[in-house]
């Protein structure tokens, strides 16, 4: 892929995508739901502009009122069960991909830390990242 984008996919390579921009920003989320769906402390996303994000393969969805109010809808591989991206109402025009489903995540610096309240103990993330004790405030940033 170009230097200004990226690709990515699941684990068994049947969902494979690519974005034709870098990521908008990198946030480790602290969240239950991302806890549980990450089996770890916490997940990381990075979103980009839908317009840049191209998928290939079948996914399947699971959608979720969120802590905020809003829908979230989850995609993942039905063959290996990996989570690639959501989408969420209230984040229109967004696609908010797992970094760790990217081939490089090393493209992708966190830059946050959301929902530091339902942190747990035992994941040390870096004490320098800004933390929220929920929702970041919306940083717009420019196409």
């Amino acid at each position: 892929m170009e230097s200004n984008g990226f690709t990515g996919g699941c684990l068994c390579g049947a969902v494979t995508y690519t974005s034709s921009e870098l990521p908008i920003a990198t946030i480790h989320c602290c969240c239950v739901d991302c806890r549980k769906l990450g089996g770890t402390g916490h997940s990381t996303h990075s979103p980009v502009h839908d317009e840049a994000f191209s998928l290939k393969g079948e996914v399947r969805e699971y959608s979720k009122t969120a802590d905020s109010g809003n829908r979230i809808h989850r995609f993942f591989c039905p063959v290996c069960a990996c989570p690639i991206y959501h989408r969420r109402d209230g984040l229109e025009g967004l696609t908010v991909i797992r970094t760790s489903s990217m081939d490089d995540p090393e493209l992708a610096k966190p830059d946050r830390v959301i929902y530091t309240s339902s942190k747990v103990s035992w994941d040390d993330i870096d004490p320098q990242l800004p933390q929220w004790e929920f929702m970041s405030p919306a940083q717009k940033k420019p196409k």
